[in-house]
């Protein structure tokens, strides 16, 4: 097999497992009407406490649009508040209202059920495999990056 072939064949795997992945992580979520990246979202505020857009979108790799839309749709359920801070009333945070604070036992209880159905079929070996595959996927992609970001330079 070519070196193309390889990469149009890790393009087509990467397509398939993320539609997947969206797939089961929606149906999963589904019961209490979150997404894959509002159950991100929600579970960075729990464990970071009040953040800007552009920190969450940093941390969780989303552009900050996405980031907004996603924290809209959860400010209309009541799961999280847009808030100015004392010191700089022009900086906003997004925080869990109480509603959410109330609700994240059952959501951190849902993402528990979620991992342990995720590696039921799966031993050490190939959790550590696909850790190891993607690990070098993630530096392969990294080096593109920063290829590209120098030949832009010069």
């Amino acid at each position: 097999m070519s070196l193309i072939d390889y990469c149009i064949m890790i393009g087509e795997l990467l397509r398939v497992i993320d539609t997947k992945h969206s797939k089961i992580v929606n149906q999963h979520y589904s019961p209490h009407n979150l997404t894959g990246p509002s159950i991100n979202i929600l579970l960075l505020l729990h464990h970071e406490g009040p953040t800007r857009v552009g920190d969450i979108g940093a941390r969780l790799n989303m552009v900050d649009s996405n980031v907004s839309a996603v924290c809209s749709r959860l400010e209309t359920m009541d799961m999280i508040e847009r808030v100015r801070t004392k010191e700089d009333q022009r900086v906003v945070k997004i925080q869990l209202t109480d509603t959410a604070r109330d609700k994240m036992q059952e959501i951190l209880g849902n993402v528990k059920d979620f991992q342990e159905l995720f590696v039921r079929n799966a031993s050490e070996d190939d959790l550590k495999d696909i850790v190891h595959g993607l690990t070098k996927l993630n530096e392969l992609l990294e080096n593109v990056l920063k290829d590209k970001a120098n030949s832009q330079q010069t």
